[in-house]
């Protein structure tokens, strides 16, 4: 190879790396990776010039392939019961619902240590006495393996832990003790150091409010923020400036630098301080990704600045990313990983062509310029990550970070000399005086500008035609390409356009009925031509809320079966969402059973915000463009106040283009039998309860298809066995969404998994 293929080969290897780990993602095994690096070995040896060249690409892809094969399909212990035994090492958080969880790391599961760590969770009252990070844990609980998604685009809960290094689920706490290690745990010191240093922030002179805010940008604890307040940063654009990242290292390192001028530290011995500061800080914020990343694109910046051998940003970003995804390929899916590196991205290779747009007088000038580049920089370079996780573009991103990222830093600033100063009482009063005034300012501003209408612009998910927008958007603005006037122009102008046009909702032709998967819990929606109707909405979790964000849907209506949390509980992420709700139907007399307070809160807080409700009743009709859904229960007048909300849950017959589909709701066995109408399929009721769909109503119904929303093994199981022969059952716990397509006459049901 020549001396600039040599030098121009670590940017597309890094790619060619990356896209290796995706095909191992998919891949069955991790032989085809390993045959592909031996046949790509092969070929470097015996290949010259531009053929070796080509092979060290295709061997960058095999290894990419063999190493994510491995890493994002490990071996497993088998599911069972298992003697636990394992160090807390993150947070001990507690639920609402009383779930209790945390990670523990050196887990052995009946003495034999465990690859990898471990998600605990429990329920209780209560945290337990003593459980905090940093202590040894014993118990008996059930191992199992962590799922992917059950619903398009849905929640990878599987990957999301593997990014953190945990491989199995632990559930239950049987015969629990805690105790202090019986030796040294460098994750487990580091939890409870970084847990002692919360603490101390939270009750500080600083307050609970400001001490939240400080543990979270210095240590990247972010639990004791309120949900409401992490919403506001987002929809403003400056989330990042909660999570430890590039930003936050950096400013240890400007402090560094600054400290080492002063003391006049020789080169070479900046290197070793700088890595042993940035190590332990690293342990310090949990071996977050974010801060590692930031870390290692620093030291390797700072080594080259000290050799005085520095390289080009681009190639120090793709070293960066080759280091980060050997590792931990599965990083590569992540939203932090992606933000980052799309954010350096942008900064290497745009922000030098905006600065050349504008040249200012004066220092001050140069330097606002150059900060105004970066941010719209590192804002094209985020924009497809972005619009993918969130389908919203804040439109105040640009004009709000470079200001709040100036006032951040002082912030960060501040909080770290009130921690350093907590031992001086007569010192940290003042420090965290000012600390905590300059909180509450940043969250003064911040809750009032996310709380206005419009600062978000409601998108549907990107596809690849929006990829292909922004990547002709990115050429056109890259100073590392030597282009025209008149080419980088038509370039951005056919970028944008492409951009905005794949960012339209298509109107939709067809019908369909979808079946989400949310556990014990029910959440569904008839997709018919453009018209949308929500049946149920789930519990809090937002899945209907993610699948109608994603496509920029909103329901015309919402019917609510009941008012039970496990059917109602998802209007609250519908709200949060800012998805509006027209119109929700109800069953007739709906409050007068028993139902859970906050939905009846829920609704109204809806109601005061112009959502319109209405009440059915066996005999109700509502006309749909491709048929009708009609109303078999509850009857008019009979719902009794303090009864079981199950027993008046509505039950609607959809009647779509010669196909007949039953929602039974929850209705119990009870009055089952007034509801029953043969139809080509059911959505069973109860999450397949032995409380309802009995023989005889099985037998009326006489279904060839039946929906079942449970996350009960045994209950698919039991149910199955309770259906005649040629009935077919589909049950979200073993195949996660189910899609009913209505076709003239005939119908197709359609499995996720």
């Amino acid at each position: 190879m020549t001396a600039r293929q040599r030098g121009w080969l670590l940017p597309p290897l890094a790619v060619f790396f990356a896209a290796g780990i995706l095909l191992g993602r998919i891949a069955s095994s991790w032989v085809y990776g390993a045959a592909g690096s031996v046949l790509a070995l092969a070929a470097c040896l015996l290949l010259r010039g531009r053929g070796r060249f080509c092979a060290l690409l295709a061997l960058g892809l095999a290894l990419g392939c063999l190493r994510g094969a491995l890493a994002f399909h490990p071996a497993l212990p088998a599911e069972g019961s298992y003697a636990v035994s394992g160090i807390v090492s993150a947070e001990v958080e507690s639920r609402a619902e009383r779930q209790i969880r945390t990670s523990l790391s050196q887990v052995t599961l009946d003495g034999v240590p465990l690859r990898g760590g471990a998600y605990w969770s429990f329920y209780a009252e209560e945290i337990p006495e003593g459980l905090v990070p940093g202590m040894r844990v014993t118990f008996l609980g059930s191992l199992y393996h962590p799922s992917g998604p059950s619903n398009p685009d849905g929640y990878d809960f599987r990957e999301e832990l593997l990014r953190r290094g945990i491989t199995v689920g632990l559930y239950g706490q049987e015969d629990l003790a805690v105790s202090l290690p019986a030796s040294f745990s460098l994750s487990g010191s580091a939890a409870a150091l970084r847990h002692r240093l919360s603490r101390a922030l939270l009750s500080s002179p600083l307050g609970e409010e400001a001490g939240a805010y400080a543990a979270a940008m210095l240590l990247g604890n972010r639990s004791f923020l309120p949900r409401e307040d992490r919403t506001a940063f987002s929809r403003l654009g400056i989330a990042h400036l909660l999570s430890v990242s590039g930003f936050h290292t950096g400013i240890i390192i400007a402090f560094l630098a600054l400290l080492f001028r002063r003391l006049r530290l020789p080169q070479k011995c900046r290197l070793p301080v700088y890595a042993l500061v940035l190590g332990g800080y690293v342990l310090l914020c949990g071996s977050a990704q974010p801060v590692l990343r930031a870390s290692l694109l620093l030291l390797l910046y700072q080594r080259g600045r000290m050799l005085a051998r520095p390289r080009s940003m681009l190639h120090l970003l793709s070293a960066a990313w080759l280091l980060m995804l050997t590792l931990s390929p599965v990083q590569l899916t992540g939203l932090s990983f992606q933000l980052s590196f799309a954010a350096m991205a942008g900064l290497t290779l745009l922000s030098s062509f905006f600065s050349s747009l504008w040249q200012p007088e004066g220092k001050w000038g140069r330097r606002l310029r150059d900060s105004f580049s970066a941010g719209l920089a590192a804002q094209i370079g985020i924009l497809l990550p972005e619009l993918k996780a969130f389908q919203e573009l804040p439109l105040l991103a640009l004009l709000l970070n470079i200001p709040l990222m100036a006032y951040s830093s002082l912030l960060i600033a501040l909080y770290w000399a009130a921690l350093l100063s907590l031992p001086l009482p007569f010192l940290s009063d003042g420090i965290c005086f000012l600390a905590r005034w300059a909180t509450q300012g940043l969250l003064a501003l911040v809750r009032l500008l996310g709380s206005l209408p419009g600062i978000t612009l409601w998108t549907k998910a990107p596809t690849l035609l929006s990829a292909a927008g922004v990547l002709l958007l990115a050429a056109g603005c890259c100073g590392m390409l030597r282009l025209r006037p008149r080419s980088r122009g038509w370039l951005s102008a056919v970028g944008c356009l492409v951009l905005a046009l794949s960012l339209i909702p298509l109107p939709h032709r067809g019908t369909e009925y979808i079946q989400f998967s949310v556990g014990d819990a029910d959440a569904a929606l008839l997709w018919d031509g453009d018209m949308v109707l929500a049946v149920d909405t789930g519990y809090e979790d937002g899945v209907l809320s993610d699948f109608l964000h994603r496509r920029r849907l909103a329901p015309d209506a919402v019917i609510l079966t009941h008012l039970h949390a496990d059917h109602a509980g998802g209007l609250l992420a519908l709200r949060e969402d800012h998805i509006p709700i027209p119109l929700v139907y109800l069953p007739d007399d709906a409050t007068l059973p028993e139902v859970h307070p906050d939905v009846l809160a829920l609704l109204e807080t809806l109601q005061r915000e112009g959502t319109e409700f209405r009440s059915l009743a066996a005999g109700d009709r509502l006309e749909l463009p491709s048929g009708s859904v009609s109303v078999l229960w509850p009857e008019e007048g009979k719902t009794r106040p303090g009864q079981d909300a199950n027993e008046s849950s509505l039950v609607l017959f959809f009647d779509l283009k010669g196909t007949t589909l039953l929602q039974a709701g929850d209705l119990d066995g009870r009055y089952e039998m007034y509801a029953a109408a043969p139809a080509d399929v059911l959505k069973a009721a109860h999450h397949g309860s032995t409380r309802s769909s009995s023989e005889a109503y099985l037998e009326a119904v006489s279904p060839l298809a039946v929906l079942l929303s449970t996350g009960n093994r045994d209950r698919t199981a039991q149910f199955r066995e309770r259906l005649e022969e040629g009935c077919v059952l589909f049950s979200t716990q073993d195949q996660g969404m189910l899609r009913v397509r209505f076709l003239e006459n005939a119908f197709e049901i359609e499995t996720f998994r």
